[in-house]
């Protein structure tokens, strides 16, 4: 058996319910079936831009909605995800840009300055897209919304490869940031091995597609940190071609009150984090709280990246 991430995110709504919640962000609850119908017309969008098999797409935005669908659709369209530190100056951004050779960009607002001051040295890249609210996007951008939410929404119907790439640039290495590739394959290995220590794991796709129909929509999981790092970017792929939903805060900076609330609010059972800049004030905040805080619904606490 090979595994595709496309693959498995083509069959898994017809194992879920189509209401079943895919990704939670505040008061935006976006289910499987929409999902499924926006990463669909997203990719297909991207694919008539000029997009290839194996063209990069760079992810320049903070914890949304939109950083799983757009995933999704990259998945689907066999396009590669490049992530992008969004603390990162201008010409770091650029260096990002530039050494993955992104031939698309799907960028927040809140960054829409950067990305125009760079765009005149980016003569690699063909689209633009700009994820906003009621704004109109830049000039030289297309807006998000009108891409994902234009069209019929069926599958794509291409044949996908074990060898379909992700990128995920990391700066835990000496010089310059440096793009770590996963194949499909492999990363998809790696998240069955950690799940075989534990018992059996489905080893085909239809066996994968009768354990979520056997056990129901998968977990809540709520990366709380940024999934442009590969902690939370690795923890919502796993969550999603296991048919979870994946839970993201809203505040640009870390909230631990806020973290506590939405995992009382929306029943989360699995938290990742990157080490103590995240524990620490997490367990502060229940301790000089006791009792605030429903963490009932809590199993599950993982920390990666970093002691």
């Amino acid at each position: 058996m090979t595994w595709n991430f496309g693959d498995i995110l083509d069959a898994l709504p017809n194992a879920l319910p189509a209401d079943a919640p895919a990704f939670i962000h505040g008061n935006r609850t976006i289910t499987w079936g929409e999902t499924s119908h926006r990463s669909n017309n997203l990719a297909r969008a991207i694919l008539a831009r000029g997009a290839k098999p194996g063209d990069k797409v760079a992810f320049y935005m903070r914890n949304r909605p939109e950083y799983g669908e757009a995933l999704a659709a990259c998945f689907k369209g066999r396009l590669t995800h490049v992530n992008v530190n969004y603390r990162y100056k201008p010409d770091e951004v650029f260096y990002i840009f530039d050494d993955s050779d992104a031939q698309t960009i799907i960028y927040g607002s809140e960054f829409r300055d950067t990305v125009l001051q760079l765009k005149g040295r980016l003569s690699k890249v063909a689209t633009f897209i700009e994820i906003g609210d009621d704004d109109p996007p830049a000039h030289f951008s297309e807006r998000y919304e009108d891409l994902a939410a234009t069209g019929e929404g069926a599958p794509l119907g291409i044949e996908r490869s074990p060898d379909d790439l992700l990128f995920i640039y990391t700066g835990g290495t000496t010089g310059m940031p440096k793009g770590v590739m996963w194949r499909h394959e492999d990363m998809r290995e790696a998240q069955l091995d950690a799940v075989r220590r534990l018992g059996p794991a489905p080893e085909t796709l239809d066996a994968h597609l009768d354990f979520v129909r056997a056990t129901g929509p998968g977990s809540r999981t709520l990366p709380a940190c940024p999934m442009m790092h590969g902690t939370g970017l690795i923890t919502a792929i796993g969550c999603m071609m296991n048919g979870g939903c994946v839970v993201t805060l809203e505040n640009p900076w870390f909230d631990a009150d806020e973290l506590w609330s939405v995992v009382a609010r929306h029943r989360v059972q699995s938290i990742a984090l990157v080490g103590d800049a995240f524990a620490k004030p997490m367990f502060k905040a229940l301790e000089d709280q006791p009792g605030r805080h429903d963490t009932s619904s809590l199993v599950s606490v993982v920390s990666s990246g970093v002691m």
